[in-house]
């Protein structure tokens, strides 16, 4: 390990620099935070101010002393890893804490969970509280009881409609139904009364966000790459069934979709792959945390997507071992896995993320890229051709101009002052009018010899960018 790599970084939600070990307290307070959070590296030897790699003196007595203080002050389920490191001479300790898996973590005394908040470990609020033992607790998220629910904000329409499709039974009168949904967690029992669970309104509410008000997605496309003026909003309610179709005709709505003709065809494609866009979707909805209050954003740029959704990602697992494909699938919400995936809407053995990344090579785009957040996991798609396009204004070109770009041009392609007489039906001289002004307008860019047979012209934007 190179501790000066990690000594360029700032002190932040994952590292904590000491140059020795503070006391018992202390230590018992960063340790319980990081088990709380997503783990951490603490690095001894190190002076936090000014990141002098001064070393650690005697460090077999502060490995001994760092164990006691755990030992007593920490009820860990795993211990964390202790490494030493030589460099330059001098000696250093990096204590490796996982992310617990028994959350919360307390230290001796404290009441309330600690958790790690930027640099900082502070004490746990209650949401941050209520999410530690959710997490804490192998049972999965949607089959709680919805507050105030009932059976008839169920469509039991739908749900029999599933389970026909589903083909997990062929029995549907009234009572038998009530025992398929109670073993499916679609509904739970409580004081002689059912009662449906987060998955049962979610997959086949009514209306689901009354029942469940986080339920939707706010869709927002923005103009340009700032958040000061949109474009077009939407706030999407439904069933996640009917989230996922809604979401996916807002997106291909606000997408640019041009044209280029190959051969004798017409082939049609969007900025970024539909199928990948999808995909990330169906993620963020059966993957978040159903118990924040927050919704899934969807935010909409010139030049990249982002999906933002509550809850980070479950522990082990690390974005490191996603973008590897080295992991076992882990989600909060077991029901709406095995729902979706016998509905065929995904894979409940964990590809989305490789046929995400698969969808994107096949358009020549980069990778997405995954960011967790306070308390958030974002997938963020970029598409750095899209960047350098200009911008479209249908306001300043005239009749023939349209007719021009209502033919489906891809940016980047080749035009002659011949080829848009024939287009449009024109004069030359006309062509050459309309032409120079779409150079001016910076949407064309004159190429070849100033006059003569040599001039051509390349389109710089497509029938999609007109914003």
């Amino acid at each position: 390990m190179n501790v000066e790599k990690f000594v360029k970084e700032k002190e932040n939600k994952d590292l904590d620099f000491k140059l020795e070990l503070p006391e018992s307290k202390k230590v018992a307070q960063l340790v319980t935070a990081f088990y709380n959070s997503r783990g951490g590296k603490i690095i001894l030897g190190v002076e936090d101010k000014g990141r002098k790699l001064l070393g650690i003196k005697e460090p077999q007595k502060a490995e001994h002393r760092f164990t006691q203080i755990i030992r007593h002050w920490c009820r860990l389920d795993e211990e964390p890893k202790i490494e030493f490191i030589k460099y330059e001479n001098r000696d250093f300790i990096v204590v490796h804490c996982p992310k617990g898996k028994d959350t919360p973590y307390f230290v001796r005394g404290e009441s309330k969970p600690r958790v790690r908040i930027g640099s900082s470990n502070v004490i746990a609020n209650k949401e941050e509280i209520a999410r530690l033992y959710r997490e804490g607790s192998s049972k999965s998220q949607d089959v709680f009881p919805v507050e105030n629910a009932g059976l008839d904000d169920l469509d039991l329409e739908k749900v029999k409609k599933y389970l026909k499709k589903s083909e997990l039974t062929k029995q549907l009168n009234n009572g038998y139904l009530s025992e398929l949904m109670l073993k499916e967690h679609f509904i739970v029992k409580e004081n002689d009364r059912l009662i449906p669970t987060i998955a049962g309104i979610l997959l086949f509410g009514k209306n689901s966000h009354l029942n469940i008000t986080q339920c939707e997605i706010r869709a927002d496309r923005y103009v340009g790459d700032s958040m000061v003026e949109w474009l077009d909003r939407k706030d999407i309610h439904g069933t996640l069934f009917e989230i996922i179709k809604l979401t996916e005709e807002f997106m291909l709505k606000n997408m640019r979709t041009p044209a280029k003709v190959i051969g004798f065809k017409t082939e049609f494609r969007t900025e970024y792959p539909v199928e990948a866009l999808r995909e990330a979707i169906i993620n963020a909805l059966v993957h978040r945390d159903w118990h924040s209050s927050n919704a899934i954003l969807l935010r909409m740029f010139n030049s990249h997507i982002d999906i933002i959704s509550p809850g980070e990602l479950l522990r082990p697992l690390k974005i490191s071992d996603i973008m590897k494909d080295d992991y076992i699938p882990k989600s909060r919400n077991k029901v709406l896995v095995e729902v979706l995936s016998k509905s065929g809407v995904m894979d409940k053995r964990g590809t989305g993320f490789l046929r995400i990344r698969e969808s994107m090579r096949k358009w020549n785009l980069p990778n997405p890229e995954f960011i967790e957040k306070q308390g958030f996991f974002v997938i963020k798609f970029v598409n750095p051709a899209i960047q350098k396009i200009p911008v479209l204004d249908e306001s300043k070109l005239n009749q023939r101009q349209k007719k021009f770009f209502d033919r489906g041009i891809e940016g980047e392609e080749k035009i002659t002052t011949q080829q848009y007489i024939e287009l449009i039906g024109c004069s030359k001289r006309t062509a050459i009018r309309d032409l120079n002004q779409l150079v001016k307008l910076g949407v064309v860019v004159q190429k070849g010899s100033v006059t003569g047979r040599g001039r051509y012209y390349i389109i710089k934007v497509t029938k999609g960018d007109k914003r």
